[in-house]
């Protein structure tokens, strides 16, 4: 996630240079031929580019705004990942008190930052193993990472765990439900991260937006040239720089978990629920906190 405060150029030129660099050529070539070889013909008479590029600017308005409340959406259930985390140790801290149950107690908030790990691995179809290795068994890391949802199996070792406790009498049933509240809200943004993930935006968003900038772009030098004359290159390249730049940051906002600069930070997020829940064990080895680099938070 991009967290200057300040608007880089520079950044969105790196996207788009390469079809604003073959706008510039096309737009280079029509001034030379009406300019320089008299090709008025050229030129369609009253070719609607006014009325055209208020459309299409209403359009990528509508489709880039879907695009963020996707992103948007994705942020805020990490953010209730982070919050339910927080909650879900504080209630074990507060609940399994008895010296005897420390091991398990440690132990169930070691599962839990193992799955805030998985989650992220899963939403970015990578492999969990080396994230969440340090912390779980070796029984149970091997059979999380054959399972088809690491994070959902993750889940279910904790149920057992849980069970474990209830036996024991650490927890009563009062206990047992809150804690059982706290994982079935961690359930609830994980199904809803999953349903973002899985439902891509419509593709006639991403098909339209690409065809209909593409052909206002072609179409713009041969509508600006009578007017511009030599500056048509230059008036062009900037009209279609701003089109170019609309239509790429509603590509990268469709989806938040695809590892680009544009993405929710789910790595900061994730080592941070690792810092807090570690730290409430009393863990001595605690990460540090994910920094961002060039302005960019992973």
């Amino acid at each position: 996630m991009v967290v200057v405060d300040k608007f880089r150029i520079t950044d969105t030129l790196r996207e788009v240079w390469r079809p604003l660099v073959a706008l510039f050529l096309l737009d280079s070539l029509v001034t030379v031929a009406y300019v320089g070889l008299g090709w008025t013909w050229i030129v369609p008479a009253g070719l609607p580019l006014p009325l055209l590029g208020t459309g299409l600017a209403v359009f990528l308005g509508v489709r880039n705004n879907t695009a963020y409340a996707r992103w948007w959406e994705a942020r805020t259930l990490w953010g209730a990942v982070l919050n339910n985390s927080r909650s879900y140790a504080r209630t074990l801290t507060l609940l399994v008190v008895p010296p005897e149950a420390a091991v398990l107690r440690h132990t169930l908030v070691h599962h839990q930052i193992a799955w805030a790990h998985a989650l992220r691995c899963f939403m970015r179809r990578e492999d969990p193993t080396h994230d969440i290795s340090p912390f779980l068994p070796a029984e149970a890391l091997a059979r999380v990472t054959q399972a088809a949802n690491p994070p959902f199996a993750i889940q279910r070792e904790m149920a057992e765990l849980l069970v474990r406790a209830r036996r024991d009498g650490w927890l009563d049933s009062i206990e047992a439900g809150a804690v059982n509240a706290t994982l079935t809200a961690l359930t609830d943004s994980q199904g809803g991260l999953e349903r973002i993930r899985n439902t891509p935006m419509p593709q006639q968003y991403a098909a339209f937006s690409r065809v209909f900038v593409t052909a206002y772009c072609l179409m713009l030098p041969f509508g600006i040239v009578p007017d511009l004359n030599v500056l048509t290159p230059l008036g062009s390249a900037v009209i279609g720089f701003v089109f170019l730049a609309l239509d790429q940051s509603g590509r990268h906002l469709e989806d938040p978990f695809m590892r680009s600069v544009y993405d929710v930070p789910m790595s900061a997020i994730t080592r941070t629920v690792e810092i807090d829940l570690r730290q409430a064990v009393g863990d001595a080895a605690v990460p540090p906190p994910l920094h961002p680099v060039r302005g960019i938070l992973r």
